[in-house]
């Protein structure tokens, strides 16, 4: 895999007494999975579906999830996995995970599940990731919690959760979240799915259900790179470093470690740090930090890395003014947006519209402060954040009620994720 970084600056005033957030350094990190060649090994797909099967998915929303769960198994080979666990106040464990060897089976008891009681949503993941751990794929697995509610019974804290679903990927077990309707808790299932490093769907009808499953399914099928790990280690030339946007980070002795989950061939994805200077004693080379990326790639169960060290030129009192790179400057901004799209989110789901309201308006007016500078390229992206940040602003005018509020809340939680799942540079127009 190639590892490239970019600083937002080709020089830094960092010799100054008084340095300030202005003095930050941010780089933009790409990782980006390269081609395959033909391989004659078959490499497996592992997949357990944690299905809630509560009271409140009778009906429409529990038959559309085991529809689109036989339409999953049907595209499965003989050499993957597939399990399901379902769970209200109780577990079972309706498919051991095992080979698709049978789909007629399968499909019969994906069939037999029924809707039950309370929503017990921490026992039912617990049991499906244990479930994932005893299949021992050294080519990983895939956990995906599927809900309409909120955790009412059992542990219901998503930190607990989150920490858990974050314990099993040394184990290369990642997990992913599908919130169905307007009733779940998103907090909960956002935990899941980043300390996870797995995708977050929402599907506001039940008929999004199949087609996000579809999706997860698909994006199983094409992966190649497991285990995708960033280490960023802080130079003598900075004090600290930080990770801009919702990813699964953890501190680490030295620095901070970031994980991107599985990747599919050609794939990119970017991450911002940021950096703050000690002051330089004189002009220079400065250590900003040492990058590393490390991943297995599934054709061989092979672990590789690479790293890179950075380093920043701090400027002399008779140099040129930095040249800035829009490009990393336009990521930047992209991450305040969301930054203030969360703030909102979090505002919302309090029923604090009015700080939801103010904090939309401040990723607009960023938006519009420094559309000048947005490369072109760059621009469809922040056209379609504004798009969406607009509509939400007129939609709580128009009712601010507690469903419509669900809505808003549901709905920008869902596009911050993808924009997290999806910062692809290379292709100006993903997202």
């Amino acid at each position: 895999m190639e590892l490239n970084t970019r600083l937002d600056r080709d020089r830094f005033t960092w010799m100054s007494r008084d340095l300030t957030a202005g003095d930050r350094a941010s780089m933009l990190v790409e990782v980006t999975a390269p081609p395959l060649p033909r391989s004659e090994r078959v490499v497996a797909t592992n997949l357990v579906v944690v299905l809630d099967r509560s009271g409140s998915m009778s009906g429409d929303p529990l038959e559309h999830a085991k529809r689109a769960l036989c339409d999953v198994i049907d595209r499965l080979a003989p050499t993957d996995t597939f399990g399901l666990v379902t769970f209200d106040n109780t577990v079972d464990v309706v498919v051991p995970a095992g080979p698709v060897t049978d789909r007629t089976r399968l499909k019969a008891l994906v069939q037999s599940v029924r809707p039950g009681g309370s929503t017990d949503l921490a026992a039912g993941l617990v049991r499906g990731l244990k479930e994932a751990h005893r299949l021992e794929a050294t080519d990983g697995v895939r956990v995906l919690l599927v809900s309409d509610g909120h955790a009412n019974a059992g542990v219901t804290d998503p930190d607990v959760i989150g920490r858990k679903a974050r314990e099993y990927l040394d184990q290369r077990i990642s997990t992913s979240a599908l919130g169905m309707g307007l009733g779940y808790d998103e907090v909960l299932l956002e935990a899941v799915s980043r300390s996870g490093a797995g995708n977050n769907y929402f599907a506001q009808e039940v008929g999004d259900a199949v087609a996000a499953i579809g999706a997860e399914c698909g994006e199983l099928l094409a992966q190649r790179f497991l285990s995708v790990r960033l280490s960023v280690v802080p130079g003598n030339g900075v004090k600290d470093v930080r990770v801009l946007g919702d990813l699964n980070v953890r501190s680490t002795d030295d620095g901070v470690q970031i994980e991107l989950g599985s990747f599919t061939a050609e794939q990119t994805r970017s991450v911002v740090l940021q950096f703050d200077p000690k002051q330089a004693p004189k002009p220079g080379r400065r250590k900003v930090a040492t990058v590393r990326l490390t991943y297995v790639l599934a054709d061989d169960l092979g672990d590789y890395s690479t790293s890179q060290t950075v380093w920043a030129k701090v400027a002399g009192p008779n140099d040129r003014p930095a040249r800035i790179d829009r490009d990393v400057a336009a990521e930047v901004i992209f991450q305040g947006v969301q930054r203030h799209k969360r703030r909102a989110t979090d505002a919302l789901q309090v029923g604090d519209i009015d700080a939801a309201k103010r904090r939309y308006e401040r990723a607009l007016r960023s938006i519009r402060r420094h559309w000048d500078t947005i490369p072109r390229e760059r621009r469809p992206e922040f056209e379609k954040d504004r798009a969406l940040i607009e509509s939400t602003l007129a939609g709580l005018e128009i009712d601010s009620g507690p469903m419509a509020v669900s809505y808003a809340s549901k709905r920008m939680s869902a596009d911050i994720a993808g924009n997290m799942r999806t910062r692809d540079r290379r292709r100006p127009n993903a997202c």
